[in-house]
C-alpha cells in the first residue's frame, strides 16, 4: 500500500522550534519543526487530551502546557507523566494545598499514553503528511 501524502503547511510558516496545528481529512495533527526536521503527531495529549501545540518544543521533546507531560515527537513515546507532586519548599495557603492534594489524588489514576505519529516529507516548500 502506498502512502497518501497530503499538503499540510508551508515550511516558511513554522520557525525552528515551532509547532502548528492543522486539520487534515478530519484528523487533528501538530506539525513540529525540530531545527529544520519536521515531524507530525496527534494533536491531543496522551494524558488529558489538551492541545499539544500550546506546549513547548525543545529539540524533539514536546512538553504539554496543561500538566507538563512530555513526549518524543519522533516516536510519539510518552516520556513522563504530569508534573510531579513535589512543589519544593514553597509555602502554600492551606485551602490551596487541600485543593492540590485532592487534584493530585485524582490525577494519580490517570495514565499518560503515547501519541500517534505520521510520516512526513518536504517538497517544493511544503510539509506533506502521510495519512
Amino acid at each position: 500500500m502506498t502512502d497518501n501524502y497530503v499538503r499540510a503547511v508551508s515550511i516558511a510558516d513554522i520557525a525552528p522550534g515551532g509547532m502548528k496545528a492543522v486539520e487534515l481529512n478530519g484528523r487533528e495533527i501538530v506539525i513540529c519543526n525540530c531545527d529544520g526536521r519536521f515531524h507530525a503527531i496527534d494533536r491531543r495529549c496522551g494524558h488529558m487530551n489538551s492541545p499539544l501545540e500550546m506546549g513547548t518544543l525543545a529539540s524533539t521533546i514536546l512538553t504539554c502546557a496543561m500538566h507538563c507531560a512530555q513526549f518524543d515527537v519522533t516516536t510519539g513515546e510518552a516520556l513522563s507523566g504530569p508534573v510531579p507532586p513535589w512543589l519544593g519548599n514553597e509555602v502554600i495557603p492551606p485551602r490551596t494545598g487541600a485543593l492540590l492534594k485532592n487534584v493530585g489524588m485524582l490525577m494519580q489514576h490517570i495514565c499518560t499514553r503515547s501519541i500517534g505519529t505520521y510520516k512526513v516529507k518536504t517538497e517544493s516548500g511544503w510539509v506533506l503528511v502521510a495519512l
